[in-house]
């Protein structure tokens, strides 16, 4: 996988305390209510936004970043999902006045075509009767079927994905998670690395177990190698990856 490099660049010094006329923004007074102001604007697709502070100084400073964080973290595609996040903030008499500027894998049109495409093939390709086991088996060949892996390293999003048919890891992962979420299967995208390059694969979650799943290897001479496996599995075949922040999978199915 390429190295796609993602930055945010916080403006950690408030400027100077201006006098401004009252503007149609969202006030925000709590911390939580800033996070969830930020994920709202961020799962938009929202490429400028502005909302009003409320609280104290200090809880602004020491707090801004982690808000941030915590706002794209609640989703693991919307966390693959941007590429540069630039907040700046101006004290105001009213409060703390805080704009930010991102840029994404994909615009707002953009997603509502993956969202539309994704859940057609799912309600062509899955039926109430199936077990999950099945689900993941039917969303995994799917997307074996339709994807090529992308040499080129160019295609990075799902709709590059779906509109050309290639995808690297990241395309491929993103891709099934977004299925497996709408065929009612637990997921996660796991980020990591096989030896030193960087990758990212799904585990998913089936009769109350967690298991591996590598879509993109799946997709390769070694046909399911990596299907519904252990962590044990992978990390006999170099993978690695902060086992803290995702769920185990203690056995292959």
């Amino acid at each position: 996988m390429k190295r796609f490099l993602k930055t945010m660049i916080i403006a950690c010094t408030i400027m100077q305390i201006m006098t401004m006329t009252a503007f149609a923004y969202e006030k925000v007074q709590k911390l939580e209510d800033m996070e969830n102001s930020i994920y709202k604007h961020f799962e938009n697709r929202d490429s400028n936004f502005t909302f009003l502070y409320t609280g104290t100084r200090k809880e602004f400073e020491d707090n801004i970043r982690k808000c941030i964080d915590d706002a794209y973290s609640k989703d693991d595609y919307l966390e693959r999902s941007w590429l540069e996040i630039k907040p700046r903030a101006n004290s105001t008499e009213n409060g703390i006045e805080t704009t930010i500027d991102a840029t994404y894998l994909t615009t707002r049109e953009q997603e509502k075509y993956i969202e539309t495409e994704l859940e057609g093939i799912i309600k062509s390709i899955i039926n109430t009767k199936m077990s999950d086991l099945e689900k993941v088996r039917v969303i995994n060949d799917y997307i074996v079927n339709r994807y090529e892996y992308d040499y080129t390293l160019k295609s990075i999003s799902v709709y590059s994905g779906l509109t050309t048919s290639v995808a690297v890891c990241q395309g491929y992962s993103m891709t099934a998670y977004k299925m497996f979420n709408y065929a009612g299967i637990e997921n996660r995208i796991v980020v990591g690395k096989i030896k030193d390059i960087l990758h990212s694969w799904n585990s998913v979650k089936i009769q109350g177990n967690w298991y591996q799943l590598d879509i993109t290897n799946n997709d390769s001479i070694e046909k399911d190698k990596y299907f519904l496996v252990g962590d044990d599995d992978l990390i006999a075949n170099n993978y690695s990856w902060d086992r803290e922040k995702y769920p185990k999978a203690l056995k292959k199915y």
